[in-house]
């Protein structure tokens, strides 16, 4: 069954952003070292042809994390007007499954006020790392 959002949130072209993310990410190796969702993220980005603004570093609750916004060109009224973009967080924390697409268009959801929570770029990303995930080597 297609859910509410699959039907009417979000675009076909975001769905299928969506399905290219979770099969990149179901797709890669376990590395030696742990990955963190800052440099998971990035990478997404990198195969996904993201530009760099689209990355956000922050936190979800009290954890630091990034995620990706994702815009979505023929968007809904609401969200075009108001200039939020959706989140395509490729790391969830806490939740399964991994990937994720997240509303952005409706304030009235929690994880739109208050769990995703932007702040300034971080300064300790592993780019060896990011280069690596997205050549899945």
């Amino acid at each position: 069954m297609k859910s509410y959002s699959a039907r009417h949130v979000f675009s076909q072209s975001l769905l299928d952003t969506l399905a290219i993310a979770t099969e990149f990410v179901d797709r890669l190796r376990e590395p030696k070292e742990d990955v963190r969702c800052h440099e998971l993220t990035r990478a997404v980005a990198v195969v996904l042809g993201l530009p760099r603004a689209c990355v956000q570093d922050g936190f979800y609750g009290f954890a630091e994390h990034s995620w990706l916004w994702v815009p979505d060109p023929p968007a809904n009224p609401i969200t075009k007007r108001l200039g939020w973009p959706h989140i395509l967080d490729v790391y969830s924390v806490g939740q399964l499954p991994q990937v994720r697409l997240v509303a952005g268009d409706n304030a009235g959801l929690p994880h739109v006020g208050w769990s995703y929570r932007p702040d300034s770029p971080r300064t300790d990303i592993d780019h060896d790392l990011v280069g690596r995930l997205a050549r899945g080597t």
